[in-house]
């Protein structure tokens, strides 16, 4: 698999297109000799990068994810997850028109997520064919709890680490004010910025990183980092009720 993730979420011309880059960081933990137990491989994740932009149309979109993957540490050593709710289809295909590889996560409320499959050339058009009927992954439909599932465990078992930058303390505030709301009524629960004023856009990108991290890269497999009871954890669960 490859050692950065980079997840993109993309928006209408008056919200923010945002970006995380995640480094799988894997260090290895000594083991506890008085216990007897082992040393251990651990994957940290770190979020080397984080971008927002405001007013960029789907091209310019698409061509900042396309110099970013340009960098030589970052170029065929980076899987693309990328918002494909709503608006994201069309920034989705000029990613591809630029040789990039980007997979789609639709945001759901199914009970579980779902793999969507196409021929490959009806993806990648002005191929060759279907190159005899291969099939790729169109996008993935993700239950938006089990996104939120995903980015608990990784701030709970402490493994994520964030850089210092210029969207540091926006990305911390977002999480805050994250939350799970109960229709009162239907008893759904929607997870959301807790106030229309307040935007989610990286916890969007945060969430999709820590999903793909789970389920497709460690492929559903934790791991408990040493301190792991001294970790606060983030509890998007205090919910509030509509």
């Amino acid at each position: 698999m490859h050692e950065y993730i980079l997840s993109v979420d993309i928006a209408k011309k008056r919200d923010f297109f945002a970006i995380l880059l995640f480094h799988d960081n894997a260090q290895l933990e000594p083991g506890n000799k008085t216990l007897g137990t082992s040393d251990r491989l651990i994957h940290y994740y770190d979020i080397k990068l984080i971008e927002k932009y405001q007013g960029l149309g789907y091209e310019e979109m698409a061509d900042r994810t396309a110099t970013l993957l340009q960098n030589p540490k970052l170029r065929m050593n980076t899987d693309l997850v990328v918002d494909g709710t709503g608006v994201g289809d069309a920034a989705v295909e000029l990613m591809r028109k630029r040789g990039l590889y980007p997979t789609p996560i639709i945001f759901s409320g199914g009970e579980k997520p779902q793999e969507h499959y196409a021929e490959f050339g009806s993806i990648f058009k002005g191929t060759q064919g279907n190159i005899n009927g291969a099939k790729i992954l169109e996008y993935i439909s993700v239950p938006k709890k089990d996104l939120v599932d995903a980015g608990k465990v990784m701030i709970q078992q402490g493994r994520l680490r964030v850089a210092p930058g210029k969207w540091n303390e926006d990305f911390k505030t977002q999480l805050s004010k994250f939350k799970g709301k109960v229709n009162e009524n239907t008893k759904n629960t929607k997870y959301e910025a807790e106030t229309e004023k307040d935007h989610d856009d990286l916890v969007v990108v945060y969430l999709m990183g820590a999903w793909w991290i789970f389920n497709r890269k460690e492929k559903g497999i934790p791991e408990q980092t040493a301190d792991q009871n001294a970790t606060v954890g983030w509890e998007p669960d205090d919910y509030c009720y509509v």
